[in-house]
């Protein structure tokens, strides 16, 4: 007999058959639990929404500040700009904001009023930061996929509430975003008007000295030629001088770039840096053709200054892009090993970096060319005259600063013009309105799974009761468990089969040893012992096994056992002492093995006691 075996789908089926009443209660029990949250206890939650489109240069009038950046940088100030569009998002959810909404709708004082029993017990108090920080999790704000729009959600059990957390939340933020827009403009303001208070005085007095200058020196009685080559040489050295300022702070930006690509992206190593510096400053061709490019400028700038008209500036500048070109080549060649990661990674990011490297390299070009131009002039000028030298600083002052003053009023009108013509960064799509209807729960979808909970819970049931369950389920389970029964019983009455069976073996004396219920021991035995006595009136006799009697009484009937010819008894336990007692003296014990009702470790215990029993199997 095989004790463990593979469950079949066969089996399963069985199972479900047998246990079908226990899938069932619990499939329709979890369904009607379903039903109840869903229409009894779930509260319904309402998702209002506003859709809000953004523009990036609202706040921008169309005679910006785009063209005064590079001069604003190289004065020291920091101009206002676009924050963009994640820093609004985030600025939305801010505490001021939340803040106002919390106070607008009396939040605090409706959460202290509604608090559950729990808190009330506590004594918890529901405080504005706790509201703040609850609002700041449950706000939903997110760009639109490929798009500047964004949509602001809030759910709430309340509909109201949540179009007026959405519409709230947004007029606030608007309220937020303008007065840090005038913040911002007004320090810068304050910035330009120090600075221009300070530059406007300068210059007025270098305006002074150089018209003292004039009038004590009788320059102003110049020849026409010579102050106006002397006036075109002071212009030029300006020029280059504020050439030179704006160079440099565009180099700034560049090299900021540069820094962020290689700590973001490239992440150059100490080698590699080491590297790209000994290949672009020692003697490469960069460092001949950097040289070569210096002298070619220089020359240029100096051909332009005193013989515009000569042949050799066309020849110089066809000279100064071809080379121009070669350094751009060469550091792609110098720099093509070590960034072809990069390139494989993002070829615009790539170009990006190369092109900055390129454009920082004739940006030293350029600016070495400035220097020594300035230098030539200042050459120049010192030899010609003592007086003219002195001249000419205080007229290069002059220049410089004035167009440093215009520089600033310019920054004032502009700056004061934009605040006048201020507006909204975004712009309203579709405002929050009152949602109709709840967004969860979701009817559909919540008896969905409860289905899919009481088919699963209905399935697990039927398999815990089947593996708690330690009796004899059926026929085809004791069968591959144990082998083909004997004699098998219809129900519990059906005691012609086994008369039939101890007539036919002709066993005078025998055992029913019942492994189930005792009613039907009892019930059973009398019947074999009615249909006995009417085959052979008084001859057979029916004995019991009792728990309760005397030793006296107990041996007494043994020996009226022995001494009797025809017998049977019957026995509902075969772990007590009678069984043992009389165990010896039976030719057969009949085991009645109950369906439903016998426990199968009783069956296994039983047949390793027993060699050979007549195995009776009792359907229900």
């Amino acid at each position: 007999m095989e004790e463990e075996r593979e469950l079949t789908f066969s089996d399963i089926l069985r199972i479900f058959k047998r246990r079908k009443w226990t899938f069932l209660i619990i499939f329709l029990l979890t369904i009607f639990l379903t039903a109840f949250y869903l229409f009894f206890v779930a509260t319904p939650t309402y998702e209002a929404k506003q859709v809000i489109e953004y523009k990036s240069s609202s706040s921008q009038p169309s005679v910006s500040l785009g063209s005064m950046s590079s001069a604003a940088n190289l004065l020291g100030i920091s101009q206002p700009s676009d924050s963009g569009l994640t820093t609004e998002i985030e600025r939305m959810k801010s505490d001021w904001v939340l803040a106002n909404v919390v106070k607008e709708l009396n939040l605090v004082e409706k959460a202290n009023e509604n608090k559950g029993l729990i808190a009330r017990l506590r004594g918890t108090e529901v405080t504005e930061r706790d509201l703040i920080d609850s609002l700041k999790e449950g706000i939903n704000i997110q760009n639109v996929q490929d798009t500047n729009m964004i949509e602001i959600s809030y759910q709430s059990s309340d509909p109201t509430m949540a179009a007026s957390v959405v519409s709230l939340v947004y007029s606030y933020y608007t309220e937020y975003a303008k007065n840090l827009y005038f913040e911002d403009s007004q320090s810068y303001l304050n910035q330009v008007e120090t600075l221009f208070e300070d530059v406007s005085q300068q210059y007025d007095q270098i305006n002074k000295e150089v018209l003292d200058f004039q009038t004590e020196n009788k320059l102003v009685a110049s020849s026409s030629t010579s102050s106006g080559t002397f006036d075109s040489l002071i212009s030029y050295y300006s020029e280059t001088y504020m050439n030179i300022l704006k160079l440099d702070a565009e180099k700034n930006q560049l090299e900021i770039r540069k820094q962020a690509i290689e700590d973001n992206i490239f992440n150059l190593s100490p080698e590699t840096k080491e590297f790209i510096l000994t290949n672009t400053e020692k003697d490469t061709p960069v460092k001949d053709i950097k040289s070569k490019l210096v002298s070619d400028k220089i020359e240029l700038e100096t051909l332009k200054l005193n013989s515009p008209s000569s042949p050799r500036i066309g020849a110089l500048e066809a000279e100064i892009t071809v080379l121009e070109n070669e350094l751009k080549t060469n550091l792609e060649a110098i720099f093509s090993n070590d960034l072809n990661f990069l390139a494989s990674i993002d070829m615009g990011t790539f170009n990006e970096y190369t092109g900055i490297i390129t454009q920082l390299q004739l940006f030293d070009v350029t600016k070495q060319v400035y220097e020594n131009m300035l230098q030539v002039i200042d050459d120049e000028i010192s030899k010609s005259s003592p007086i003219l030298y002195e001249y000419f600083l205080l007229k290069q002052q002059q220049t410089i600063l004035q167009a440093r003053y215009n520089t600033l009023l310019t920054a004032l009108e502009q700056e004061r013009m934009k605040a006048s013509l201020y507006d909204n960064k975004f712009k309203v799509i579709t405002s929050a309105y009152i949602p109709e209807n709840p967004v969860s729960p979701n009817t559909t979808l919540t008896l969905a799974i409860g289905g899919v909970l009481a088919i699963f819970l209905g399935i697990l049931g039927v398999f815990v009761r089947e593996a708690s369950d330690k009796t004899v389920k059926d026929l085809y389970e004791f069968e591959s468990l144990f082998g083909v029964p004997d004699i098998i019983l219809d129900d519990s009455n059906d005691a012609e089969k086994i008369v039939n069976y101890v007539y036919k073996k002709d066993f005078k004396k025998f055992g029913l040893l019942f492994l189930g219920n005792f009613s039907v021991a009892q019930n059973l035995s009398q019947r074999i012992y009615n249909i006995l006595n009417t085959i052979k009136p008084n001859k057979t006799e029916y004995f019991t096994s009792k728990g309760n009697e005397d030793y006296k009484e107990k041996f007494e009937k043994f020996e009226k056992f022995k001494n009797t010819n025809e017998a049977f008894i019957m026995f509902d336990n075969f772990n007590n002492g009678d069984y043992i007692l009389y165990r010896d003296d039976l030719e057969k014990i009949i085991i009645f093995i109950e369906e439903k009702t016998t426990n199968l470790e009783d069956i296994k215990e039983i047949f390793k006691k027993e060699k050979d029993p007549t195995v009776v199997y009792v359907k229900k």
